[in-house]
């Protein structure tokens, strides 16, 4: 049986991982026995529901109680602080998006994962979705014809909130974005509006329209081709259950699902985006082989 343990149970991800290994029965070798958070009632409420073994007040109160960890705080600026312990002792870890609220923050603790051979996930479940990579797999037919023209992205952003603002929820649009065309950017632009954040994604040969909205609580896609248009909503219903497999599976054999770069360059993104909208510039990004 691998114990599990969660830090941040004031978001609701918390409690729907909890379901899915503790009460689905999808998981027998999987259970989630210990929680933590800054919000000491919905740790009780993940504690009694998903009847767990204990409550703790800080990450090393996990330390030889769990075989793997989880942190799913709101806050992205509190996500490698909790993660580190748990990565210093080469224990599977799980950072929720955004997995750092600075791409600095997120190269330090992927460092010291790739140093520690632990392996390490995270990020926005919307990358995993089915629509999303039916997305990208149009992307990548069209580029490999040399008919990619571009495309457009959308999703919803919280501006306004106590964790984080704008980095709090871009991850979302980011990262569907950098699945669909690439882990490639080169630049962004961006403009704020009454009702969110207009931008654009330049790549070296094409550039991607992002629509975060405040507006509207929809996610969607469409890859421009030279024979036209292909466009879909992206359905995230899926995505916990998604993540839930893939640090299962990681947990089971110690293979990450994903690169260590590919974790680091949504956080780039979203510091670059945040940056071009506050100062009207353009915005370079470093190129996505970053040194780890």
């Amino acid at each position: 049986m691998y114990r599990i343990g969660i830090f941040g149970s004031e978001n609701s991800h918390a409690l729907a991982f909890t379901r899915i290994y503790n009460l689905s029965g999808q998981y027998p070798d999987m259970q989630v026995v210990g929680i933590a958070g800054e919000d000491l009632e919905a740790s009780e409420k993940v504690f009694q529901e998903g009847k767990l073994t204990f409550i703790a007040q800080s990450p090393q109160d996990f330390i030889g109680r769990v075989d793997a960890m989880m942190i799913t705080s709101r806050h992205g600026g509190l996500h490698a602080g909790y993660a580190k312990p748990f990565i210093e002792q080469g224990m599977p870890v799980f950072v929720d998006k955004p997995v750092t609220d600075r791409r600095e923050t997120a190269q330090d603790m992927l460092a010291l994962a790739n140093r520690r051979r632990t392996p390490i996930m995270g990020g926005s479940s919307t990358r995993l979705v089915e629509d999303t990579l039916q997305l990208r797999q149009a992307a990548q037919a069209a580029a490999a014809q040399d008919e990619l023209l571009g495309g457009h992205i959308w999703a919803p952003v919280s501006m306004d909130n106590p964790y984080g603002g704008f980095c709090f929820y871009a991850s979302h649009l980011v990262e569907i974005a950098l699945t669909v065309f690439g882990y490639q950017p080169v630049a962004v632009r961006a403009v704020q509006t009454s009702t969110g954040i207009t931008a654009l994604l330049e790549y070296a040969q094409s550039a991607v329209a992002l629509s975060f909205t405040n507006e509207s609580y929809k996610y969607g896609g469409t890859v421009l081709t030279k024979q036209g248009p292909i466009s879909n909503e992206i359905d995230i219903s899926a995505g916990y259950g998604l993540e839930a497999a893939h640090f299962a599976e990681m947990v089971r054999t110690g293979r990450m699902p994903q690169p260590l770069n590919e974790m680091l360059m949504p956080v780039a993104v979203i510091n670059a985006l945040e940056q071009a909208f506050t100062s009207g510039q353009r915005i370079e990004i470093q190129a996505a082989d970053f040194s780890i």
